[in-house]
């Protein structure tokens, strides 16, 4: 009887080690990220590989961010900036919806069939540091 309490007490502490290694998200600094994830508000879809911009519309993006192991940093433990550059500039025009959320509001502004550069610079207001994402490719659709 001791031995399967014993067990069952190492079986327990296991399970609860891999449980708390399970946890899709940190809290971790800015510094600690290594990845962003561009996710199109409206749907939930990943944007990442490819911002299907359409002519005529704004797009809600929210940026999520990584750490190396994959897991998702949430929520930032210190408030940043978030600044949207296309390359050319007059691609698109963008809005920071929300900075806490990192939520971004981007409006075409060239032709449908159109391609650009996106890169995202995140600035940790306490440090200063900047933090820089990309380029992603987009393309603007037609309406």
């Amino acid at each position: 009887m001791r031995l399967r309490t014993r067990l069952l007490g190492l079986a327990c502490g296991v399970l609860a080690a891999c449980n708390a290694s399970l946890d899709p998200t940190v809290s971790a600094p800015l510094a600690d990220a290594a990845s962003v994830r561009l996710i199109w508000v409206d749907t939930g879809a990943d944007w990442t590989s490819h911002l299907p911009l359409t002519e005529g519309y704004t797009a809600r993006i929210k940026v999520k961010l990584f750490v190396a192991d994959g897991r998702e940093i949430v929520p930032l433990p210190n408030p940043v900036q978030m600044t949207f550059a296309f390359t050319p500039v007059s691609f698109a025009t963008t809005v920071t919806a929300d900075s806490v959320l990192l939520l971004e509001d981007i409006t075409p502004t060239d032709t449908a069939g159109a391609y650009g550069d996106l890169t995202i610079t995140l600035t940790e207001s306490g440090t200063g540091t900047p933090k820089q994402f990309g380029p992603f490719l987009a393309l603007i659709h037609e309406n």
